[in-house]
């Protein structure tokens, strides 16, 4: 039995090419017909006026966002961290730790760990709701 292998070679269109490829910034470009569309109704002085209101609008959103960052290096409020968190980490540090020591016992640690978090923190969640 031999094996045989034939080539097809496909035609295909110009046309079709373009409709079955989508290019990457095709929202961005039917923005920007739409705002030309849009620009060619206004006059002059009006996208004079447009273009200094974004430029203001773009400016004082800079000017905040710096203001905020600035602010936030000196803030005396530490970000909270609650203490479910902590535990949840340094349980798993430990099962991390048992793990190359002794795995059955690290997972037995694990169980028990999240057993207890869950029954400690369960009447605490549903005070909080």
């Amino acid at each position: 039995m031999a094996f045989s292998s034939t080539a097809v070679q496909l035609q295909s269109n110009s046309t079709d090419n373009f409709s079955q490829s989508t290019p990457p910034n095709s929202a961005a470009a039917l923005m920007a017909i739409l705002l030309a569309m849009y620009a060619a109704q206004k006059s002059k002085k009006q996208l004079r006026k447009l273009k200094r209101q974004l430029a203001f609008t773009y400016m004082k959103e800079a000017v905040r966002s710096k203001v905020n960052k600035f602010k936030s290096l000196f803030s005396k409020k530490p970000a909270p961290t609650s203490e479910k968190t902590l535990l949840y980490i340094l349980l798993g540090l430990l099962v991390l730790i048992l793990i190359f020591i002794e795995p059955v016992v690290a997972i037995a640690v694990l169980l028990v760990g999240i057993l207890v978090l869950l029954l400690v923190y369960h009447g605490d969640l549903s005070k909080e709701q």
